[in-house]
């Protein structure tokens, strides 16, 4: 699992709530990126999500979560003001 933590200016939420990210999430992922589990918290102008890929290893597995999530953000007009402030390999899976 990688985890990524995505933030916007303060007073800034995400419309839709964890359901509507996860939904937007799914549909920026691509078959080849073997996505098993998407999670999210959102936590005050900052949401963590959780990208579960297996059968890869750490680096590439954050790589994957990366692209995704930025082409979540490019993709959808509610996640233009968020931008990815950090990224941390979690539990490698197997």
């Amino acid at each position: 699992m990688t985890l990524i933590t995505i933030t916007a200016g303060v007073g800034t939420v995400f419309e839709g709530g964890s359901a509507c990210l996860i939904d937007t999430l799914w549909a920026a992922a691509r078959a080849e990126d073997e996505v098993e589990h998407i999670s999210v918290r959102a936590v005050r102008c900052r949401v963590d999500i959780g990208v579960f890929s297996v059968q890869m290893d750490q680096v590439t597995a954050r790589a994957v979560a990366s692209n995704l999530v930025e082409r979540a953000l490019a993709m959808s007009p509610q996640l233009r003001k968020w931008s990815v402030a950090a990224t941390m390999p979690g539990i490698v899976g197997s």
